[in-house]
């Protein structure tokens, strides 16, 4: 069969997610019960792979999913909640309010810096949650709180959750952490230095203009935060390269 069909058929059930959760509005749990048989038919039909072993793989998958996937998830909500419940969120809130009055820092301090540890401690959707949530109640539209945490997150996500995505791929295609965590760092680096600039232009509303008195800032925001990060991914591997690198970008912003 032709490579391009296949691999059109191989995208088939992420297009079906998309159109069944974006023009189906299907509920998210049967848009993936829906591509999850497409797969397994396309498995055993396209690719004729044995029931048996279309079965295991879908088990290995959900065995993948509950461990450590959503036992990540379930400790990143209960330390979440633990803060919250604690006052230590209203703490951190208000640590990060006190740095400035300038709403335009105020999201590139919640949304890239904050939000960029969170995906590297927690991922898995925190990373936009929190620090959306965050905004709002500091009086940010939450259209716009949203849209900037989703922008920020758009490229530490390799680095999600301690590494795992990172570390998965690499163990699985056999790549060495280190060197996968490098190369990818130095592909997203251009963007990770434009993200905080195009967020500033959003958060002050006039394009270009709003980049008034804070473009150096932004600028080292961007590059301390992609330096620790190429260092950190070469010595040490995915695992801490985005924690470290919002912590520094977070530390500079604020000094």
């Amino acid at each position: 069969m032709n490579t391009g069909l296949l691999f059109v058929l191989g995208l088939c059930p992420i297009l079906w997610l998309i159109l069944a959760l974006l023009v189906l509005k299907w509920p998210t749990w049967k848009a993936a019960v829906g591509s999850a048989l497409l797969a397994a038919i396309e498995a055993m039909l396209v690719w004729k792979l044995a029931a048996l072993d279309t079965g295991s793989a879908a088990l290995e998958g959900i065995m993948m999913a509950l461990w450590p996937i959503v036992v990540v998830i379930i400790a990143a909500v209960f330390t979440y909640n633990l803060c919250v419940k604690t006052g230590a969120m209203e703490t951190i809130k208000g640590m990060l309010a006190s740095v400035t009055s300038d709403r335009r820092l105020l999201v590139l301090l919640i949304a890239w810096c904050f939000g960029g540890f969170m995906e590297g401690m927690a991922g898995f959707g925190t990373a936009i949650a929190i620090p959306a949530g965050m905004l709002a109640a500091m009086g940010f539209d939450p259209i716009f709180s949203c849209l900037v945490c989703l922008l920020a997150n758009g490229f530490p996500t390799p680095w999600g959750s301690i590494g795992i995505p990172t570390t998965t791929l690499a163990n699985l295609v056999g790549l060495e952490n280190t060197h996968l965590s490098f190369v990818e760092s130095l592909q997203c680096a251009p963007f990770m230095l434009a993200v905080p600039f195009i967020m500033m232009m959003l958060a002050g509303g006039k394009g270009m203009k709003s980049l008034k008195g804070i473009g150096f800032i932004t600028l080292m925001s961007g590059v301390c935060f992609v330096i620790p990060q190429l260092i950190v991914s070469w010595f040490v591997g995915a695992d801490l390269a985005v924690v470290v690198g919002a912590v520094c970008s977070m530390a500079v912003t604020i000094v």
